[in-house]
């Protein structure tokens, strides 16, 4: 089977002429899958485009400890985690052409080298009691001319070179650099005004120095991101008060240990250190005398944990694929589980109270999971813990597990030990006994090397290794240096133009050039959506003529408000048909016709209708009662243009969508919707809470989901933020973004409903639609489908205890008529089939979908028969009516 391609791959092609040698290799570092091509990093630092046919990949270095992989022969099976990799490299020595000399060592181990910079971006670093990241490494380059005289540009005017041998050379920033010894460079701007005006180590300068050769590159400074220190733990808000100066003198830091995504790769610049320099600390090995070597090829073996308990050694790494996304009930041995969803709300299954245990293995087809549950701490009678006690092993769903958010920790990870007071404040700590509070003198940061029985193995700074309890110890900061410098940059350039200080912002370097980096927060929008400054309208709003319902070929968006990252869009290509309200036509006067008068909330007595728009009196637990303007502040065009809306949504709403509007509150509206046939939403309902922004039709509502704590989409948050392009909470274009004057508030309801609640929801996911129809996608998009059927059932638990005001009765109509229906498709999937017509029709139900639904499904049939029904809730599978299949 063909090894799928990755960003970063050591791939070998095949020139058309001459013999196969070192220079028949690069790095793969864009990859276009219309016209299947690829650009190829060469070992001299060049571009080249090859057909994917015409590659081989031959070593995937890039992958590191901590990482999530799967089998490049099973792309749809379990997957593992990277417990530790060997790489050996090939070094040679290039010539002034960029080709390989005579002088070529084999099988290298990356300790005893040095790169050329000597910390790369994202590596850790400590100075004292602080722990940081470096975010940007400002050098100084020596420049040698061929008289001998030796000028050092400074880490300000370095940008001004560039290579004089190869004017398109590449290099990848967060690991090389643009120059190295032995390097011809001259002025970018063609001009020597930049050996000019520097410092003249000898000899001085000349107008014939335009060229010159590299003679040695030094950091000249280090800008580090301070993300925890021996005092404050990872509290950031304590740590970024009392924080060094971010500006760093490499002399004051010591090196900790790299950043995930710094693995050797093809040509990347380094010197072969002594055994001498190996023993002190690479930060100081001077290597101005050394000669530079190049890795010309890598060979990279990995060590993983498998799901399913089994560790193997020594796997080539093209035998394993990268898995950057992870899903919820992903579990892996060794990690701390809690039973008990959160966001359930009604306690965790059969009643039982909130359980700590590990993981001992997980099967990835079935979604179940072997858990040892640990005992309550005990105590000895001279108070010291008496031990981590099992109290049994049992298997359960991973629908009814979630990571335990106080031992959070995996291989790789940063951690650093968390004070006594606070580990003793943990919930965690009445559960998992934890050992006595560390003394001052040991040491506080360290990586997590192993995980074993619900013990986390750390290797510390100081290099011993030693067992502690998960809640003992804290994750440190693991965002992409990227982010970081984003936000430090902001520190260092406030402080030197309050302070005046000479030491300079950091460098500029381009973000974008970071392969397969994520994307700068700077350019993440307004969660909430939209601006709500006051902004009064000119005219009134233009009569609405022959509106019709929107036609769907949009884009959803969504991002994590927690955690940066890339997005999916959606968007509506086709909207509804408006005028533009800001227009001025004082003489019509036809608003009048749309205004609908409020009526009292439905009671219970009597048939229930409940017609999809009305328009009633505000209620108490709308969630933007607190901010709304009552619409009077905004202006008679203002009130004019939401009542316009009103009109829309009363002559066009699916007869599944209903809307609630307020007359004493017209800025706000809710919103109800029954989840679609077909999907893992049916016959779920969902509420939205909208307000009308005083800038509105210019900027979009917002909008508020009530989840009960649950994430039952990729774009619906257990915060309650909803991530749709159409709302301006990601970039779009054209009408994949809010357009005012067209888009309305009927496309953004329709939206929510087909849009987000579809019946894949996993490839809303952020740039995953490329997975529709592969087993990679597979593997994740039915589990994905199981959850959210789940949390559709708790999210119905969770409304007929808490209603939303104004739409009790509303409710409790859906689940009497609905009740016998769900009840039936829950029954069906517990036993695998489903009655039809033609005879028994095979469902695809996970074990653990099953268990769960073991769980959930006593609470849900007790909660329909206090409803009273249409017909008895207490039937079984032989006389359900046939349900749709919504899990495939």
């Amino acid at each position: 089977m063909r090894t799928t391609l990755e960003l970063r791959d050591l791939v070998r092609f095949y020139p058309k002429r001459g013999n196969r040698t070192l220079v028949d290799r690069g790095l793969l570092v864009s990859y276009t899958g219309e016209d299947r091509t690829c650009t190829l990093l060469r070992l001299d630092g060049t571009l080249v485009t090859k057909k994917v046919d015409d590659i081989a990949v031959v070593d995937r270095s890039s992958i590191h400890v901590g990482q999530m992989v799967g089998s490049a022969s099973d792309v749809g099976g379990q997957i593992g985690v990277v417990t530790g990799f060997t790489t050996d490299l090939h070094l040679v020595q290039l010539n002034e052409r960029g080709g390989a000399t005579k002088n070529q060592i084999l099988g290298v181990s990356p300790a005893g080298l040095r790169r050329v910079r000597a910390l790369s971006l994202g590596d850790y670093v400590l100075s004292g009691s602080w722990l940081g990241r470096v975010v940007a490494v400002p050098l100084d380059v020596d420049v040698l001319f061929h008289d001998g005289a030796v000028c050092r540009v400074t880490h300000l005017e370095s940008q001004r070179l560039k290579s004089a041998t190869n004017k398109h050379a590449y290099h990848i920033p967060e690991t090389n650099v643009a120059f190295y010894p032995g390097e011809r460079v001259t002025a970018k701007d063609g001009s020597a005004t930049v050996f000019k005006g520097s410092r003249w180590l000898s000899g001085r300068w000349k107008p014939e120095h335009e060229i010159g050769t590299v003679a040695n590159v030094e950091m000249a400074g280090v800008f580090v991101y301070w993300i925890a220190s021996a005092q404050h733990g990872t509290k950031q808000q304590l740590v970024q008060e009392s924080a060094p100066p971010p500006y760093q003198q490499p002399d004051s830091l010591a090196y900790l240990c790299s950043a995930p995504d710094c693995s050797w790769r093809l040509g990347d610049r380094c010197f072969l250190l002594s055994d001498e320099q190996q023993h002190i600390s690479s930060l100081q090995a001077h290597s101005a005398l050394l000669p530079t070597m190049t890795v010309a090829n890598s060979n990279t073996t990995v060590d993983v944990l498998w799901q399913d308990g089994t560790r193997q050694y020594g796997a080539r790494s093209t035998s394993l694929s990268p898995y950057d996304f992870i899903m919820e009930h992903d579990f892996f041995p060794g990690q701390c589980v809690v039973y008990g969803v959160a966001g359930d709300g009604v306690g965790a299954a059969n009643g039982s109270t909130r359980r700590v245990g590990v993981v001992r293995s997980l099967n990835s087809k079935d979604q179940t999971v072997h858990v040892s549950w640990f005992k309550a701490a005990s105590t000895r009678p001279d108070g010291e813990a008496s031990g981590l006690e099992v109290e049994c092993d049992d298997t359960v769903s991973a629908y009814d597990l979630g990571r335990d958010p106080d031992h959070s920790v995996l291989h790789g990870d940063v951690v650093v030990r968390v004070l006594s007071s606070v580990i003793e404040s943990t919930p965690a700590a009445q559960q998992i006994p934890h050992a006595k509070s560390a003394s001052a003198d040991l040491p506080w940061v360290g990586r997590v090397v192993d995980l074993n029985d619900g013990h986390v193995q750390v290797k510390w700074s100081d290099g011993s290794t030693s067992l502690v309890f998960p809640h003992e110890i804290s994750v440190a900061n693991k965002e992409h240096y990227t982010q970081l410098y984003a936000e430090m940059y902001g520190w260092e350039w406030d402080e030197e133009e309050d302070d005046d200080d000479d030491v300079g912002a950091p460098p500029e370097f381009d973000a974008a050039n970071v392969v397969n980096g994520p994307h700068d927060p700077a350019d993440a929008r307004n969660i909430e959506g939209g601006d709500c400054s006051v902004n009064e309208l000119d005219g009134p709003a233009a009569t609405t003529q022959n509106v019709e319902a929107p036609t769907l070929v949009s884009t959803v968006s969504h991002e994590d408000p927690n955690v940066g990252g890339a997005v999916v869009e959606v968007g509506l290509a086709d909207p509804v048909e408006r005028s533009d309200a800001s227009v001025n036509d004082s003489n019509d006067d036809s608003v009048d016709d749309v205004v609908i008068k409020a009526k009292d909330a439905i009671g219970d007595d009597g048939p229930f209708k409940f017609p999809n728009f009305d328009v009633l009196k505000s209620p108490p637990d709308h969630h933007y009662l607190d901010t709304a303007d009552q619409g009077s502040s905004g202006g008679k065009e203002w009130v004019k243009t939401v009542q316009k809306e009103w009109k829309i949504l009363q002559d066009n709403l699916p007869e599944t969508i209903y809307v609630r509007a307020f007359e004493d509150h017209i800025d706000l509206l809710q919103v109800a919707m029954v989840g679609a046939s077909g999907t893992p939403y049916q016959d779920g309902l969902f509420f939205f809470d909208l307000q009308l922004p005083l800038s509105y039709p210019n900027v979009p509502p917002q909008v508020y989901y009530h989840s009960f704590g649950n994430r039952l989409n990729p774009n619906l948050y257990a915060s309650g933020t909803v991530c749709l392009s159409l709302l301006n909470t990601f970039d779009g274009e054209g009408t994949e973004v809010w357009v005012p004057g067209t888009s309305s508030l009927l496309q953004v309801v329709v939206s929510l409903q087909a849009l987000v609640l579809n019946d894949q929801p996993y490839y809303n996911e952020a740039n995953y639609e490329h997975l529709v129809g592969t087993p990679q996608g597979h593997r994740h998009a039915l589990p994905y489908n199981e959850n959210a059927f789940l949390l559709t059932l708790r999210t119905m638990l969770h409304l007929l205890r808490r209603p939303p005001r104004g739409f009790e009765g509303f409710i409790r109509d859906h689940f009497r008529r609905r009740g016998r229906y769900i009840l039936a498709t829950c029954e069906a999937y517990l036993q695998g089939c489903v009655p039809a017509d033609h005879g028994r029709m095979e469902l695809s139900c996970s074990t653990g979908l099953r268990i769960a639904l073991d769980n959930v499904l006593p609470r849900l049939r007790a909660a329909f028969t206090q409803l009273g029904d249409e017909g008895s809730y207490q039937c079984t599978a032989s006389s359900h009516q046939h349900p749709t299949n919504i899990l495939v």
